[in-house]
This record gives structure tokens, C-alpha cells and sequence, in this order.
């Protein structure tokens, strides 16, 4: 069936890309991509449920000609062809479905065609040049650097040809926390989930599927238990997109998660030479993202995929030494070790949302104390260059004495900041014991407060970011702890 109608889903957070695919003129050509289960699939059918359309689901796995045939007989149906019309290859295919004027036809992960028929690409571009009256089209693709290079680099067969590129992120917070009040879910049983499925929309899905309302209950019956439709999720997306190469892919993302930053110290752990680190880098940054190289003081990776991170702790590392309810136990026991890196993980994401700053990285800066040389970790430090402004930032998940932590940000501050910046500190905690003047105090009840509203303009020019008592400036975090 591939007229669909998905009258029965709510959509969440994805007003902004309804409204731009929206104000297009057809005929049309826009591309849609993002990484696996980030919900491209839900946003095409939602804006296509409204119109006459067809859609394709391009399966690799499927033969050349069993897939012809496939999207042949549903081309037939909607253009109103007798049965025995049969297409003898994709160029009769692609001639009979431009004649589909007033339809927008949508190509789901498009970039398989290179795979399964790599002259699709070209014939589409000849179509799309030559034809004045065509149908609209949307592709959309979840191996981010195929998409690119269809549409993205000079030569390519689509370059130039998009009315509409559109990269799909995860969903902002406060879509997350309205879809979880929708299900029952609020306070912090709603932020430990948050912490561990981030803003794909998936995930959350199949939570509401299965009924989950807490994060243990999804890791108990999404991740580790028999049947959880979690349980090879990683595995899965790495294998179907990389191939018989996934699982050195698979060793590096755990060598990063178990805290491996540098080169050196990911191959050693990965069993890989550092020499030929690079490609495989390459394939989780720029293909699939799901690793993210960033830099600021030096150049570090991190999982992009929060509950990756989860993934690899609670599955890759238990599931050949533990079955069955002995690795949901373990799965239950690894949330209480991985809140702590997630929270720090979040307060990175979180951060522009209350300061007005561009670039959010941790950092790590050594000094002499007593003849020896000291390493403070920053968990996040905030700038603005232009601004210059900077925030310091600590995470700590638990109960937190700002009288042990200011100390620590503000010697960090003295090396990270240059003269003359606006610098403000800021520690986050569940909740805190004593009261401060010196830093923003941002507990979990002010910071879901804040989750759960659109965002601020925190770039907006403010009267005195440099004084406290706010976590966006001029709003929302205490000095004082709550009682």
C-alpha cells in the first residue's frame, strides 16, 4: 500500500519543517535527511497525508526487478493504467510517473538507489530538467553523506536542482517533555528518560507502544529483555548502512563511550592502528552521525546518540556474559552509572537554550598545586566570541555543595577566559545544600521548568548578562537552593 494516510500518529516538534516543506511552489523538488529513527519517514507522510501523493520506500535488499515491479504496480493504481501495463526498466518508470501532475511523490531512503539502481539518480536529473510539467518530489535519505553527494557536491546528478534541503535534528525539549506529558509521564521519571532517549522520536514511540513510563521500565523491556525492539538496535542501524565492516565501527563508538577522546587511546582500545582510524571516524561523524568530532581547546569525540552510549554499557558490554533476566538486571544497574554522563551530556546541549552562546564544549586545564600538576574538568564551557562572553559550567547529578564546586569553575575561568570577557559561572544539580552568590544554581524543577517552554532569544542583546541569578540572562535559575 502506498498511498498513506497517518490520521492516527501526532506529530511532535516538527512544526517548523511542516510549514517550510508547506511554502513550496509546486512543482517541487526538496530533499529531506538525518540520521536513522530521527523520524524523516512520520514528517513526509504527515505533510503528505493532505495531498495526492505516492510513496516509495527504497529496500536495498529487495532485487533491481522485484523492486521495479513493486513501485510499477503502484504507479499504475494511482495513474489509473490497465494491468497489464508493465515497465521494462526505470527510465519507462520514471517517464509514466512524470505524467502525475498536481501529486507529490516522496522516495524514502533515496540514497539506496545507488545500491539497488544507480542510474535512478541520473534519470531523475534528466526528468526533472526536461520536463515542464512534472509532479513534485521529496527524497529523503538517513546515511547523511550519500545524501550529500547526491545533492550536495558539484557533478553530482541532483546538485542545484533542490528547492528544499533540510537536515532533521532532534526534537527540541520542549516537544520531548509535551509527548511524555501526553503519556503519563512527568517530573523526573520524565527527565531520566529524557537523559536516556535525547530527542529521537523513536524511541519515544516505542515507549508509547509498549506502555513504558519509566527509564528503567525501558530498559528492562525495550533494551534487555527477550523480544525488546532496542535489544540489536545499534548493531542493526551500523550493519544495515556499513556492511561486514560494521563491528570495528561498532568497537570504536564503545572505545569513545567508555571515555576514549584521542586517537591513540580509541585505537588502543578499538584493537585498531591509529593509522587507519580515519575512515572508519569518517563513517560514524560524516556518513551516519553518530559521532561527533569537536574542538575547542583541542579536538576531542563524543557519541552523538545518547542512548548509544546507553546501548553499548548496558548490551555490547553484558549480552555475551548475561541472558535473559540476569541482563536486564545488568541493563538496570548501568542507568545508575550512566545519569551522571548523560546529565553532563545534556547540560552541553542545554546550554545555549539559557545563555546566549554559540559554541558549548567540556574542556580540560591542568595547573601547579603544591610542586604537582593538576587536571580540573570542565563539564561545559559556553562562549561567544563576538560577545565576549563566556558561562563555566559543572554537572552534578545528585545533591550538590556549590561551596566545594565555585572554587574549581572560577580557577578554570582564570585560564579558559581571556581579560576582559563577561564570564558567569553556573553549576546544575538534581538539588542543592547550601546557598551561593557566586554562581547560577540551577536545579531539576527550575531546569524542567525551563525545558517545557519554548525557548528565549537568548541572542538577543541583554541589558547585564554579567549578573547573576539567572540561567537565561535575566530569568529562570536561583542563587538560592530550594528547601
Amino acid at each position: 500500500m502506498y498511498v498513506i494516510i497517518m490520521a492516527v500518529i501526532k506529530l511532535y516538534g516538527r512544526e517548523r519543517e511542516l510549514a517550510l516543506l508547506g511554502r513550496l511552489k509546486p512543482p517541487f523538488l526538496a530533499v529531506v535527511y538525518g540520521r536513522r529513527r530521527i523520524g524523516k519517514t512520520a514528517l513526509v507522510l504527515a505533510f503528505l497525508s493532505a495531498r495526492p501523493h505516492l510513496y516509495f520506500f527504497v529496500n536495498p535488499k529487495k532485487p533491481r526487478g522485484a523492486l521495479l515491479e513493486e513501485f510499477g504496480e503502484a504507479l499504475r493504481r494511482a495513474a489509473g493504467l490497465p494491468s497489464y501495463v508493465r515497465f521494462a526498466d526505470w527510465e519507462e518508470f520514471f517517464d509514466a510517473l512524470f505524467q502525475l501532475r498536481g501529486y507529490v511523490v516522496a522516495f524514502d531512503e533515496f540514497q539506496w538507489f545507488l545500491e539497488a539502481a544507480p542510474e535512478v539518480p541520473y534519470i531523475l536529473q534528466k526528468m526533472w530538467d526536461t520536463r515542464a510539467e512534472k509532479p513534485s518530489v521529496i527524497l529523503t535519505g538517513s546515511v547523511a553523506g550519500m545524501v550529500k553527494r547526491l545533492v550536495a557536491e558539484a557533478g553530482s546528478p541532483l546538485y542545484g536542482r533542490a528547492d528544499l534541503v533540510l537536515e532533521l535534528g532532534e526534537l527540541e525539549p520542549p516537544a520531548v517533555f509535551q509527548w511524555l506529558a501526553d503519556m503519563g509521564v512527568a517530573g523526573e521519571e520524565a527527565f531520566k528518560l529524557f537523559l536516556l532517549f535525547g530527542g529521537v522520536p523513536y524511541y519515544y514511540r516505542l515507549a508509547q507502544q509498549w506502555g513504558v513510563k519509566t527509564a528503567e521500565e525501558a530498559a528492562r523491556l525495550l533494551v534487555a529483555g527477550e523480544g525488546g525492539p532496542l535489544r540489536h538496535e545499534v548493531e542493526f542501524v551500523l550493519a544495515e548502512s556499513l556492511g561486514r565492516e560494521y563491528r570495528t565501527h561498532l568497537a570504536i563508538l564503545d572505545a569513545v563511550a567508555g571515555g576514549a577522546t584521542k586517537l591513540e587511546q580509541i585505537a588502543s582500545r578499538a584493537g585498531v592502528k591509529a593509522t587507519s582510524l580515519p575512515p572508519y571516524l569518517n563513517d560514524l561523524v560524516n556518513l551516519l552521525g553518530v559521532l561527533e568530532r569537536r574542538k575547542s581547546k583541542r579536538v576531542y569525540y563524543e557519541v552523538r546518540d545518547r542512548f548509544y552510549a546507553y546501548w553499548l554499557r548496558s548490551v555490547y558490554r553484558h549480552g555475551d556474559v548475561a541472558a535473559g533476566e540476569a541482563l536486564e538486571e545488568a541493563a538496570v544497574r548501568e542507568l545508575e552509572s550512566f545519569y551522571p554522563w548523560a546529565f553532563e551530556a545534556a547540560v552541553r546541549q542545554i546550554l545555549p537554550r539559557l545563555y546566549p552562546v554559540k559554541k558549548v564544549a567540556k574542556e580540560a586545564v591542568h595547573l601547579r598545586e603544591g610542586g604537582r600538576r593538576v587536571q580540573l574538568d570542565v563539564d561545559a564551557l559556553g562562549v561567544d566570541e563576538e560577545r565576549r562572553f563566556a558561562v563555566v559550567a559543572e554537572a552534578k547529578w545528585g545533591a550538590a555543595d556549590p561551596r566545594e564546586i565555585v572554587p574549581k569553575l572560577k580557577k578554570a575561568a582564570e585560564i579558559l577566559i581571556p581579560p576582559g570577557w563577561t564570564t558567569r559561572l553556573a553549576i546544575f544539580a538534581k538539588s542543592f545544600t547550601a546557598e551561593t552568590e557566586e554562581a547560577d544554581l540551577i536545579d531539576l524543577p527550575t531546569l524542567l521548568q525551563n525545558l517545557t517552554q519554548p525557548p528565549p532569544d537568548v541572542h538577543a542583546p541583554q541589558k547585564d548578562a554579567a549578573r547573576g541569578g539567572s540561567a537565561k540572562p535575566g530569568d529562570g535559575a536561583r542563587r538560592q537552593p530550594r528547601r
